[in-house]
């Protein structure tokens, strides 16, 4: 079944791709004069080959903690579930000052925000007591902060990479015309490995967004810690990627002639930035989440279970990976198929049509399938809504139960910590005004995923991604009974009508509300919806 829905796929996606890799090859013979050519990279010298694990790490505070719980449980994988915001962002910040040897981070995103300059700036303190740090961005977000990572390089125990780089530093656009097939392919993978024993996986980013901390938008994600054999997958990962002939020190690509900034100027701006009052607050509330802290004085045990990490081949964004190293592939022959639930979240959900055939199935056969993704208004990306549109319907009809994240957050459902944050932090509250998804899990019966990857086909075909598979029933269950319980709080019920129309449903406390158009979707929103709906580009979202 794998290998027919793989190759079923791709040829769909093949019909899909032509017309914009067609015009990127009219569009380069146009602008191509004096250029070099449309799929050049920037040169870069040999760059020495690392590995993680010629690290000796035995004799860190980590290892002797992990090591004897390794041993307990051998060939299994520790486990604790990163859902609060403040905590996911205690537990990297703890592990950033845990580490003794060496700091892998790997991230599609990395802002100069409160988030991302509170971790530099532990970053540098882990560097100048001898920790060594390797830091691998993907580039198609990096422009912002280039002259920031060339100054961190600067540090003698912090290197820095970007993945799959711009050729043309400072307009990019031109990249876009003459080499779209590559830059369009990302770098989308989030992993956190302290002293090759503790790794962090999931869909957080580092910037505000994610930890309740943005005065304009808010991510609802998952990370997952884990301990045990599913993190010696994580390192060699890490390693593929950053030996990868697509990954460019920064100093190869960005000139310093370009970017005034210093290596001692930024520790000093890191350092004013994290002695402001507002940030001292606010890391007063992140010491609040004792999980970590705990764990580490034995209080709290990991869940440990049989995990399969998934992961893509770096070599999927030159399209040369094999069949069995791409995540969708491994993701489909580590699932056992359900006979009881499906509990699916996606930010950007486009099953495609195979992928909507195996869901109808599923329900037909009497498995209860929920898919929870984001509204249209709730949607960061809003292009994505137009092509996953098209399916709900069919969905629908065969018993898939679809559900679409609320925009706007109940305010008496926000995250007992958000009032603190407020008023402690100055935190402006209008920006849990906005609210959008963008957690990757999937529980199936007694196994669950957690990831990077978004059930469309840019995570299938186009970006790099890496998750992992949990065989725990009781992780299952509560996410099962967690669905129950909050699905009608945050979002809203799609139905069909007698007349096979949809319409949505949200629970307030004062009944249910229906809306027979899309919420929150002006007319010329939904022309526009579905013109796209009807161009051949659902291969690329």
């Amino acid at each position: 079944m794998a290998q027919s829905f793989h190759s079923k796929q791709l040829q769909t996606n093949q019909q899909a791709k032509g017309f914009l890799i067609k015009a990127s090859i009219v569009l380069c013979s146009s602008f191509a004069v004096g250029l070099t050519g449309c799929s050049t990279l920037p040169k870069h010298g040999v760059e020495p080959v690392q590995y993680a694990k010629d690290i000796d790490t035995s004799e860190t505070s980590l290892a002797k903690i992990i090591t004897p719980l390794r041993q307990q449980n051998p060939k299994l994988t520790g486990f604790h579930v990163l859902n609060d915001p403040l905590e996911a962002l205690a537990a990297r910040l703890r592990l950033i000052d845990k580490a003794e040897k060496n700091l892998d981070l790997q991230y599609y995103i990395w802002d100069n925000d409160k988030v991302g300059a509170l971790a530099l700036h532990a970053i540098i303190r882990a560097a100048d007591r001898g920790v060594k740090v390797r830091l691998l961005i993907d580039d198609n977000n990096a422009k912002k902060m280039e002259g920031i990572l060339l100054a961190l390089s600067q540090h003698k125990n912090i290197e820095v990479k970007l993945f799959n780089p711009y050729r043309f530093r400072k307009y990019r656009a031109m990249d876009m015309v003459l080499d779209l097939k590559r830059i369009n392919r990302r770098m989308h993978n989030k992993s956190f490995i302290a002293d090759n024993e503790v790794a962090l996986i999931g869909g957080r980013n580092m910037t505000n967004q994610y930890y309740n901390v943005s005065d304009s938008y808010q991510f609802s994600d998952v990370d997952v810690m884990l301990v045990g054999a599913a993190v010696d997958d994580i390192v060699n990962s890490f390693d593929d990627y950053w030996n990868h002939e697509y990954a460019y020190s920064v100093q190869s690509i960005v000139s310093p002639e370009q970017h005034r900034l210093r290596y001692e100027g930024l520790k000093e701006q890191l350092e004013a930035h994290y002695q402001q009052a507002t940030v001292q607050n606010f890391l007063n509330l992140t010491a609040k989440s004792h999980a970590f802290d705990q764990w580490l004085n034995h209080n709290i045990q990991f869940d440990w279970v049989k995990a399969e990490v998934v992961k893509d081949s770096p070599d999927k964004i030159k399209s040369k990976a094999k069949k069995e190293e791409h995540l969708n592939f491994q993701l489909i022959n580590h699932l056992e198929k359900p006979e009881s639930n499906v509990d699916l979240i996606s930010a950007y959900f486009i099953p495609e049509k195979q992928g909507a055939k195996i869901l109808s199935t599923l329900a037909k056969e009497g498995v209860e399938v929920r898919v929870l993704t984001n509204s249209f208004k709730a949607n960061d990306v809003a292009v994505v809504h137009a092509f996953y549109g098209k399916y709900r319907k069919e969905l629908l009809k065969n018993g898939v139960q679809l559900y679409e994240f609320l925009p706007t957050p109940d305010k008496r459902d926000l995250n007992k910590n958000t009032d603190e944050l407020a008023t402690k932090a100055k935190v402006n509250m209008k920006g849990l005004s906005r609210s959008s998804l963008h957690t990757k899990l999937m529980a199936l019966d007694e196994q669950v995923f957690i990831g990077s990857f978004n059930f469309d086909p840019r995570s299938a075909y186009l970006n790099t991604e890496i998750g992992v598979i949990l065989d725990s029933p009781s992780l299952a269950k509560t996410i099962h009974h967690t669905m129950d319980e909050n699905l009608n709080k945050y979002a809203y019920k799609l139905k069909l009508d007698t007349n096979n129309h949809i319409y949505w449903q949200q629970e307030t406390p004062n009944g249910p509300v229906i809306y027979r158009q899309e919420p929150e979707m002006k007319w010329w929103q939904k022309a526009g919806m579905k013109f796209l709906s009807w161009l051949p580009l659902e291969g690329f979202m």
